[in-house]
């Protein structure tokens, strides 16, 4: 016998959790499958997460729309930054931005993700329409009219639609055989977090050199910050491996002044990083979403962004196809969310495989192109105005 709901979301991470509490302010019924999302139960205050995300104006409205914003600011782990600096070590190429020069408060902020899964998830606790599932997908049958998706405690739910959010190795976009389009970066990320000497000053920082890319998040205590080092694989795993000392040295040896001595906070954690890009986000009662449906390079802290692009967009278009009284699983009713998402995601995907591919090497002429390009753009303000616009998604 199966449980009927209107929609189900595989997967509840960061973008799963937010579309289920975007969904909950309409009178669909919404089962959450994810074996893994009651650790979001607690938040330890002595704690600060390994990983943080970047967050822009869009996803900051999309927070306050869902009804989180308010709480997030309340716990003081949101930290605004108000400048981006951007550098090439043993180069002359640098980029900065203030805030305050274009009109602004900030450009965006940094949250810890286990803070922002917290607060979602605290949030879809009071929602009496949103069903928690706390077992795996294990199969799954889609017919003319119904989804069904088998757990695998034996439960199976029958669905309208089934909203795939379940990371980058999606098992519901590979049950459904939808292809994907990948680029090995030939990067792994370096991510922890640390302290540094000198604070932060609400300021974002990314340097570049010939094997890849440091950057310093500023987190909610001013010597606090995430780091994420991209870098070629091999040089990432002996990085991660080396003692304390001699990883902050080879740290301090890049960084220069800028951030003074690290030490580290957390352990240091080494993913792979590659561009994929689904050949298509919706099939027959099925949309992807997040990196269930892309991933793109973290350099410029727009991955999580465009997730929430998607599912704030989804879920505008569920409850417009709800309001007309139209089938909201039907591809022919979604063509309009897929065909702007791709747009979006292919316009990210290949500006950050240009960026990569510039900053990559150490050729002369590599090193001309990208001084004369970074410092034409830090001198010409409605050009950087733009740039940051687009990047803000405001």
């Amino acid at each position: 016998m199966s449980i009927n709901f209107d929609v189900a979301i595989v997967g509840g991470g960061l973008v799963g959790l937010a579309t289920a509490c975007a969904l909950s302010q309409s009178d669909l019924n919404v089962a959450l499958i994810d074996t893994k999302v009651q650790q979001n139960a607690d938040l330890d205050s002595d704690i600060i997460g390994v990983r943080a995300s970047a967050i822009n104006g869009s996803s900051q409205n999309y927070f306050s729309q869902i009804g989180i914003w308010d709480d997030l600011c309340a716990s003081q782990r949101v930290q605004a930054f108000s400048e981006i600096g951007v550098w090439e070590k043993g180069g002359r190429a640098q980029l900065s931005a203030h805030a305050q020069d274009f009109g602004y408060q900030n450009l965006g902020y940094i949250i810890e993700n286990h803070v922002i899964s917290h607060y979602l998830y605290q949030y879809a606790l009071t929602c009496s329409n949103i069903s928690f599932f706390n077992s795996e997908a294990v199969n799954s049958v889609f017919n003319d009219d119904y989804a069904y998706l088998t757990l695998a405690d034996n439960t199976i739910l029958q669905v309208k639609l089934v909203i795939g959010a379940d990371g980058a190795h999606s098992w519901i976009r590979q049950q459904q055989n939808i292809p994907i389009m990948a680029r090995d970066y030939i990067h792994h990320a370096l991510i922890t977090t640390v302290t540094t000497e000198y604070p932060h000053q609400s300021c974002a920082r990314q340097i570049f050199y010939p094997n890849g890319i440091v950057a310093f998040l500023p987190l909610w205590q001013a010597n606090k910050s995430c780091l994420v080092w991209s870098t070629k694989p091999e040089i990432a795993t002996n990085l991660a491996t080396l003692p304390e000392s001699e990883f902050t040295n080879e740290l301090l040896a890049l960084t220069g002044d800028k951030v003074g001595h690290c030490q580290l906070i957390n352990p240091r954690m080494v993913f792979p990083l590659k561009a994929r890009f689904a050949k298509r986000f919706i099939k027959h009662r099925l949309v992807l979403i997040g990196d269930a449906a892309h991933t793109i390079h973290p350099l410029a802290g727009q991955g999580v962004n465009l997730g929430f692009q998607d599912s704030a967009l989804l879920v505008a278009t569920i409850k417009n196809l709800i309001n007309c009284n139209k089938d909201i699983g039907l591809p022919i009713n979604l063509q309009t969310y897929q065909f702007a998402r791709r747009k979006d995601t292919l316009v990210m995907l290949a500006a950050m495989r240009t960026i990569q591919d510039m900053f990559n090497g150490n050729l002369l002429l590599k090193k001309m192109l990208r001084t004369i390009g970074m410092n034409a753009i830090d001198h010409c303000s409605p050009l950087k105005k733009q740039l940051i616009k687009y990047a803000m998604h405001i």
